[in-house]
């Protein structure tokens, strides 16, 4: 191979030993999959500088019953990876069956063996064959480790296919390897992570009426006015389990006044005004919990000024407290409380669009989310509906 091409395959190895080392180093605030990870790499090798890379790669990953395997084929398409093939399904007593248990690096050129390239062919499944869609002169080949072991297949390199691309695509399957299991980690971590609040957010709420029901409601709320915002997928996912945060400095309030009927008196008033400050507290300083601090600390805040803990007013509210605050009336109005009753959906929406002796929408509320939860209250209906009744207890994201 000439000194061009060797360098190529170091720039193309550098290119993913970097994307590994960049995760890692953000591993404690990107939220990623395996699979949106890997497809980069992927790019990266198919890429090839536009001067030496694979015209299609194909990744095989054992199923989790340990014995049918299961892949995919990528291809580029003006620069951008496009997933070629449905799911490629592969029988282990297939002639075509694939061993994830490589040794080492395979590289293979029809004319090491065959007399033709039409010959060469039929080594490979037609399935396969009809994906990468050019006839198959070459192939490098490597086992993937960890998790979700398997194998990588990259095809029709130019020229043939050598040793230098097979210690690159060695390179690319540890990654992938890496990443994935990475990533499986990471998602088991987030469960937990998610759990935990969920079961603070449910302590939080143990005093008042309709335990856990609210918060479900609010983080669903939150999450679809966020969606409609155009606000980022991350943010809106974040969003969608911070809510149920809003009122997590209610825990230092004491239940006689939660639960009091009829109105506090201005001492009682003054202590659950602080429950927004008490939120932040508890909430801590972890990154983590950046926007569900921000939610407790902000969703009583008025448009106007008028709102509390610190009398903020107009975009110098956080937008996530913004959100949560319309969640939050919208089902404070439908729900049963110590001192009202349930308001149905159409009752609800006169006082967003006209107020009451509590609620004055022009003054309270951002007016973008306001025009954006009138185009969407049809889906504030459902997800109320959808968590009363026999519904109303499911913890399920």
């Amino acid at each position: 191979m000439s000194q061009e091409l060797c360098e190529m395959s170091l720039q193309q190895t550098q290119e993913l030993l970097r994307l590994t080392d960049e995760t890692l180093q953000d591993i404690c605030i990107k939220r990623f999959t395996g699979e949106a990870l890997y497809a980069e790499a992927v790019q990266k090798v198919l890429g090839g500088r536009g001067k030496r890379g694979p015209s299609s790669i194909y990744l095989v990953f054992r199923g989790s019953d340990g014995d049918i395997s299961r892949g995919r084929v990528f291809h580029l398409k003006e620069g951008e990876l496009v997933e070629k093939s449905d799911e490629i399904v592969i029988d282990p007593g297939s002639s075509y069956a694939i061993n994830p248990k490589l040794a080492d690096v395979a590289a293979s050129n029809w004319a090491d063996g065959c007399a033709s390239v039409e010959e060469y062919q039929s080594y490979f499944q037609p399935e396969l064959r009809e994906k990468i869609g050019t006839p198959i002169r070459n192939f490098a080949a490597y086992h993937i480790s960890g998790d979700a072991p398997g194998v990588i297949i990259a095809f029709n390199y130019p020229g043939k296919a050598t040793v230098y691309d097979g210690e690159v695509l060695r390179s690319l399957a540890v990654v992938i390897g890496s990443l994935v299991t990475i990533s499986n980690e990471l998602q088991e971590t987030e469960k937990a992570f998610i759990y935990t609040i969920e079961a603070l957010a449910r302590a939080c709420e143990a005093a008042e009426e309709e335990t856990g029901k609210h918060i479900l409601r609010v983080n669903r709320y939150a999450g679809v006015l966020a969606a409609n915002m155009g606000l980022s997928s991350d943010l809106v996912d974040i969003i969608s389990y911070s809510a149920q945060m809003h009122d997590v400095g209610k825990i230092k309030i004491p239940g006689s006044i939660l639960l009091k009927k009829g109105s506090l008196t201005r001492e009682e008033n003054e202590l659950m005004m602080k429950h927004p400050v008490y939120g932040e507290k508890i909430l801590g300083n972890s990154p983590r919990l950046q926007v569900a601090r921000e939610i407790a600390l902000s969703h009583h805040e008025n448009w106007d000024g008028s709102g509390y803990p610190y009398g903020l007013a107009g975009e110098n509210i956080p937008v996530v407290g913004s959100i949560v605050k319309i969640a939050d009336v919208y089902d404070a109005l439908r729900s049963k409380r110590s001192y009202k009753g349930p308001l149905s959906h159409d009752e609800s929406l006169r006082i967003f669009r006209e107020g009451d002796d509590r609620i004055d929408p022009g003054a309270h509320f951002d007016p973008v989310l306001l025009k954006t939860f009138f185009q969407i209250e049809h889906i504030f209906a459902k997800i109320y509906e959808s968590y009363t009744d026999t519904n109303q207890d499911e913890w399920v994201k």
